[in-house]
């Protein structure tokens, strides 16, 4: 378990895969030799909430209870991670397939992925403008009970679909490297969309373990 008393460099040098998600808690900045604590103290965060968020990502073992979070950080940080994946992870992701059907322009292997890929990018982002406009306003929204069951009976409906739909573009992509393919494009690819995956998994389950269960209680529905 990582505590308030650990040094955020350390916490970060033992996962490099944390420092994404440092940056979306806004602590990325002036670290030092600092520990989480003094950190959080010096960006004026609460330690308790980024303790919760760095040891959910750290540990597939550990998750909060509804009541360890407030709503406002964490709909603040489910936004930031929509940005990040908006802004980085998918440019990244398309990068790598431009560059290799530059060096495979033949290769049908190529049209597969991106088809595939574009297909799941299109709904993600359908995704995300979904829960941007519906669900999260709905913290401040005064809607009919009927409109927030419709809203939130929907974001259980479209987590169900994360995990399987990258895990199957990375089984296509194993079981069919061409022999001619870039190996350190291949390995590039592959790590983006494996840490992708866990990111979209944590991401499903603060929403419906978290998120929507406050939702229900703050709502009364």
């Amino acid at each position: 378990m990582i505590t308030e008393n650990d040094k955020l460099s350390d916490v970060i040098g033992r996962n490099i895969d944390l420092l994404p998600i440092i940056h979306r808690l806004g602590l990325s900045t002036n670290i030092g030799e600092r520990n989480i604590r003094e950190v959080c103290n010096d960006h004026v965060k609460d330690v308790n909430f980024i303790l919760v968020i760095l040891n959910t990502y750290s540990s597939d073992n550990y998750f909060p209870k509804p009541d360890d979070l407030d709503l406002k950080p964490l709909i603040d940080f489910l936004t930031q991670t929509h940005t990040y994946h908006k802004q980085v992870t998918i440019p990244r992701l398309n990068g790598f397939i431009q560059q290799l059907k530059q060096n495979m322009p033949n290769e049908k292997l190529l049209l597969v992925i991106e088809k595939y890929l574009n297909q799941y990018i299109k709904k993600l982002i359908q995704h995300i403008d979904f829960e941007e406009k519906d669900i999260f306003p709905l913290v401040n929204r005064k809607l009919m009970v009927d409109e927030k069951s419709v809203n939130i009976k929907k974001l259980f409906r479209q987590h169900t679909n994360v995990e399987n739909e990258i895990s199957d573009l990375k089984t296509i992509i194993i079981r069919h490297i061409p022999q001619n393919a870039n190996m350190d494009l291949i390995h590039d690819l592959l790590h983006t969309l494996s840490h992708f995956e866990k990111e979209q998994l944590d991401h499903a389950r603060f929403e419906d373990k978290i998120l929507i269960p406050k939702l229900l209680k703050l709502l009364s529905i």
